[in-house]
């Protein structure tokens, strides 16, 4: 029975963990994946909508709250730290995320959990499944004796809620310390818009009037063609599938021209949702810098151009999806830097670097 508890703690705490360090390293993925539930509900559940449109506003606090729930949550439990108060917690934790995982699941609606961040990507089915995993280690500890409360465990546990809130915010204000996206620093964004591998296919064929699945056409001139389906299509897709960057009205192929050459690109998503003070810094820079910069929003022409006159942002500006923006850099504005389509640099706009910096990651 010891060893039982052990094994169960030891999966349960390292499962929590791993999962609210991962999350707290990149606070707006999280996010933006609960935006993206509560805009689900609200529209699922209209009985409720208010409720659900209440806490979209708040998603970035509660990611940075639940976040540290798992780690701190993870530190009692291995220090037997107010043990039963603590798994009444995992299963509260739990069963949210079980109804979360469930509902995208059954009714196919946030098809990435977004569980591990974007370093990990599951499917809702496999999230769930994992959620009952967790329900039963924690019904195992239930059922096994209570541990000895060690001495001071409670000092370590208040520390961690201390430095697992500490983690996030600098995550927020800073970029992510582990960048796992495809526009990370060292990525090449033409070869991560290509297939990873060559497609492969399964063909349906009726031999002998039964159906058969085949790897290669057959030679059977009396097969028929019933259908065909790729078998590693999630294994070959490109990483990225939607990077595209124009102007309206324009017929240049912005996408690949910034492709050639060195680029510094300010990234703002939403004007109107945007650290403004930092574009007196971003103008400054853009003077000193001896390469072509762009800034990139998903707004409309008249508020980019509200900006760029406010701000005397004297260099062109480019239209992108919201989505892509938030992926390609967790700040806004943020400066992405890209050379021959090779991401050089990234820089939050509360820690935004030199001319000399940005000239020195070119080299």
């Amino acid at each position: 029975m010891k060893l039982t508890r052990q094994i169960a703690t030891f999966l349960l705490a390292g499962l929590f963990l791993f999962s609210g360090l991962i999350k707290l390293n990149d606070p707006i993925g999280t996010q933006l994946k609960l935006e993206e539930y509560f805009d689900v509900f609200s529209v699922d559940f209209p009985w409720i909508s208010g409720f659900w449109k209440l806490l979209i506003p708040q998603a970035l606090l509660l990611s940075i709250l639940l976040s540290s729930a798992e780690v701190v949550l993870a530190i009692a439990l291995w220090l037997n730290f107010q043990t039963k108060k603590i798994l009444y917690s995992f299963i509260g934790l739990i069963l949210f995320f079980s109804f979360l995982t469930f509902y995208s699941a059954y009714f196919n609606k946030v098809t990435d959990c977004g569980c591990f961040g974007e370093a990990i990507k599951l499917t809702p089915w496999t999230s769930f499944g994992k959620d009952i995993f967790l329900l039963v280690l924690t019904g195992l500890l239930f059922l096994t004796d209570k541990p000895t409360l060690r001495s001071k465990s409670g000092k370590w546990v208040l520390l961690s809620a201390v430095l697992s809130v500490g983690f996030g915010t600098y995550s927020y204000f800073f970029l992510p310390i582990w960048d796992s996206l495809p526009y990370a620093v060292g990525e090449n964004i033409p070869a991560n818009m290509k297939n990873r591998e060559e497609l492969k296919f399964s063909y349906i064929y009726k031999i002998n009037g039964k159906e058969t699945e085949l790897t290669e056409m057959p030679t059977d001139p009396k097969a028929e063609y019933v259908s065909m389906q790729a078998i590693n299509e999630k294994e070959a897709r490109p990483l990225i599938t939607d990077y595209q960057l124009w102007v309206d009205g324009d017929t240049t192929n912005y996408t690949q021209l910034l492709f050639k050459g060195n680029h510094a690109l300010v990234i703002v998503p939403n004007v109107h949702h945007t650290h403004e003070s930092a574009f007196s810094a971003i103008a400054k820079l853009a003077s000193e810098l001896k390469i072509p910069i762009w800034l990139v929003s998903a707004s409309t022409d008249e508020e980019v151009n509200a900006l760029r006159h406010q701000y005397q942002l004297a260099y062109p500006a480019l239209s992108a999806d919201t989505k892509v923006l938030k992926t390609i850099i967790r700040s806004s504005p943020g400066l992405w830097l890209i050379s021959q389509g090779t991401v050089k640099g990234k820089w939050s706009a509360y820690s935004l670097p030199s001319a000399d910096e940005i000239h020195q990651s070119l080299k």
